[in-house]
């Protein structure tokens, strides 16, 4: 299972690898962030239009194409959390990072939309402070 995990976290950085060439950290987990949003929102209205009894086809690919994407995403950004400093911080981190890993697992097998909007909306306000914090460094 962890072999298939870290297989996607190289595929993810490779296709991310031109965006986030030699980048500082903060950049890097700020593209993540935003990528994540995106993809999050996108497998939302990829589950609106597959509800019906046979979706196309694209609709489909795009769909399992994002949902996988943001597994990734969050998979890398858990893994990128330090739990030796600021741990309450990671932690809490952590637990978001595995709410919207639950939503959009929830959201993609029984077609509901909801949780993975919120956590969208989560993700976006971790991504503003992330970048506010970096700004006024």
């Amino acid at each position: 299972m962890y072999a298939n995990k870290s297989k996607n976290l190289e595929k993810y950085q490779k296709s991310e690898g031109a965006y986030n060439f030699e980048k500082p950290g903060n950049q890097i987990i700020s593209g993540i962030l935003k990528e994540l949003e995106r993809s999050m929102r996108i497998v939302a209205d990829s589950i609106d239009k597959t509800k019906e009894w046979k979706p196309e086809k694209k609709d489909l690919e795009i769909k399992n194409k994002h949902f996988t994407k943001s597994l990734t995403a969050i998979y890398a950004l858990q893994t990128s959390l330090t739990f030796d400093r600021d741990s309450k911080i990671a932690i809490n981190l952590f637990q978001l990072y595995e709410y919207c890993r639950q939503q959009l697992i929830k959201g993609y097998s029984k077609k509901v939309v909801e949780g993975i909007i919120k956590a969208a909306n989560a993700i976006k306000n971790i991504l503003q402070s992330f970048e506010e914090s970096f700004n006024n460094a």
